[in-house]
């Protein structure tokens, strides 16, 4: 995977703007910062992106993965952005680090 791109996510009252430039990025800050924020509205958006507060910008899809489901989920997932809250237990399996390995997403945790 090559290049950057740009992400912004806003709301009349919140505004996370980043850029990812590798495959793989986590998040990190204190408790209390906005990373499930970010999350928390990414998933607003992917939910309802007609009717949500959220604005996405973005040159890929972004997707939140989560819950038990999570292998099917990203089955169906490619060249996209793909968010992931640390409080998901399969983030620290070795399964998760090996399906992801053999994908075309970038992942946000």
């Amino acid at each position: 995977m090559k290049g950057k791109h740009r992400i912004v996510v806003s709301t009349k009252r919140q505004k996370y703007e980043f850029e990812l430039r590798r495959n793989l990025t986590i998040l990190r800050g204190d408790s209390a910062t906005g990373k499930t924020t970010l999350i928390e509205m990414i998933q607003d958006h992917e939910n309802d992106p007609l009717g949500s507060p959220v604005e996405l910008i973005s040159d890929k899809k972004c997707y939140v993965l989560e819950g038990a489901l999570w292998k099917e989920q990203l089955a169906g997932i490619t060249d996209s952005i793909v968010f992931i809250d640390e409080g998901n237990t399969f983030v620290k399996a070795e399964e998760f680090a090996g399906v992801i390995q053999n994908t075309d997403n970038y992942y946000v945790i």
